[in-house]
C-alpha cells in the first residue's frame, strides 16, 4: 500500500508526543517548535493589535475546538449541541474547514455530495440534517451560509480555535482524557497547536471521557464537564439497515478499522459494549480510502461514522 510510508512516520511521531520521547526525533523537533512558537505568538499579537483583522457574523458564534492536533470528539459534541439547540427552537448553522476536501472554495454543503468533496465531517452533518458550509476562511463560510439560510440565529464552529479572522462569542476546548495534552510541546515536538495556558482563557472545556482536574487550573466562570460516547446504533453498509450487537456477535471473525484522532478510543469502545472484535487496524485520520481495498477475509468490519461516509461516497 502507498500510504504505509506515511503510516509508520505518523505513528512514530505520535508515539513521541503521547507515549514515549524519541532522543533522535526530540534533537530534530525542538528547533522547529521554537520556529513554530515565535511564528504563533506574533501572529496572536498582531490579531490582538489589529493588525491582522478579525471579522463578525451578524448572529453569535460559538468555537468548538481544541489546542492539539487531531481528533479528541469536536464533531460528536458539535452535533450534539446542534441538535439541542434546535430542539430548543433555535435555527443553527455549522462552518468548518472541510479538511481534505477536494473543494477549496467556500461552499454550502447538501446531501448530493460526497466526503472527498467536502470532507467527512461536513457529510456527518448534513446526512444528520444540519446546514453546513465549509471553506478555509471561516467568516466566508458563514456569510455564505447566511446567504442561503438568512434565518440562522446561531453558527457553531467545528474547529477554528486558533482561527483568529473570525470573531467568536463563546469558546469550548475538547480534550481526549485518554491523551490529554501529551508531553505538553508545541508543534511539531509535541501535539499542541497552542500554549496549554491558552486553555484559561476559553469558556469551556468538555473533556471526551473522565475529568481530568489537575491537568489546568480553571477560573470560577469556567466551566468543566465531560462528555460520554455512547453506542448509539450499528449499520449494515450494504443494506442501510440497523442490526443488533447480538446478530453482530453471531460473526465468527470481527474486523474493526479506524481512520480517526485516536483510534484505540473506538476500539476500546467496541470491547466495552461487549462487541467480540478478532482484530484491529488504526488508520490516519482523516484517512479517505480513495485506493483502499477493504480486507475480504473477515465476516463483519466495523467502521466509524466518519469512515462510513467516505466508505458510503466510493460507491
Amino acid at each position: 500500500m502507498k500510504s504505509l510510508p506515511l503510516i509508520n512516520l505518523q505513528y512514530l511521531i505520535e508515539n513521541h508526543w503521547y507515549k514515549k520521547d524519541n532522543l533522535i526525533l526530540t534533537i530534530i523537533l525542538y528547533p522547529l517548535s521554537l520556529i513554530f512558537l515565535f511564528i504563533s505568538t506574533i501572529r496572536r499579537v498582531l490579531f490582538k493589535l489589529n493588525i491582522f483583522k478579525s471579522y463578525k457574523l451578524p448572529v453569535p458564534v460559538v468555537i468548538i475546538g481544541n489546542i492539539t492536533v487531531g481528533g479528541a470528539g469536536k464533531t460528536p459534541l458539535t452535533l450534539k449541541i446542534a441538535k439541542e439547540l434546535s430542539s430548543q427552537g433555535y435555527k443553527v448553522g455549522i462552518i468548518l474547514r472541510g479538511y481534505k476536501s477536494e473543494i477549496k472554495t467556500v461552499t454550502v454543503v447538501n446531501k448530493n455530495h460526497t466526503a472527498s468533496q467536502v470532507g467527512d465531517e461536513a457529510m456527518i452533518y448534513v446526512t444528520n440534517d444540519q446546514l453546513v458550509a465549509i471553506g478555509s476562511n471561516r467568516y466566508l463560510a458563514g456569510i455564505e451560509l447566511l446567504k442561503h439560510y438568512p434565518d440562522i440565529q446561531i453558527i457553531l464552529s467545528d474547529d477554528g480555535l486558533q482561527h483568529y479572522r473570525l470573531k467568536r462569542d463563546y469558546e469550548i476546548a475538547v480534550i481526549d482524557s485518554t491523551r490529554l495534552l501529551g508531553n505538553q510541546h508545541l508543534l511539531p515536538m509535541g501535539p499542541l497547536r497552542e500554549k496549554k495556558n491558552r486553555l484559561k482563557s476559553v469558556d469551556a472545556i468538555i473533556y471526551n471521557g473522565d475529568i481530568n482536574y489537575q491537568l489546568i487550573k480553571s477560573s470560577d466562570k469556567q466551566l468543566i464537564l465531560s462528555q460520554q460516547i455512547i453506542l448509539d446504533k450499528i449499520i449494515n453498509y450494504h443494506t442501510n439497515t440497523t442490526i443488533s450487537i447480538d446478530t453482530l456477535n453471531q460473526k465468527p471473525y470481527i474486523h474493526a478499522i479506524a481512520a480517526i484522532g485516536n483510534p484505540q478510543r473506538f476500539f476500546d469502545f467496541i470491547k466495552a459494549n461487549n462487541i467480540n472484535i478478532t482484530s484491529t487496524q488504526a488508520l490516519p485520520d482523516h484517512y479517505d480510502f480513495k485506493d483502499y481495498m477493504l480486507p475480504n477475509q473477515y465476516s463483519a468490519i466495523l467502521v466509524t461514522e466518519k469512515d462510513y461516509v467516505k466508505l458510503h461516497s466510493k460507491d
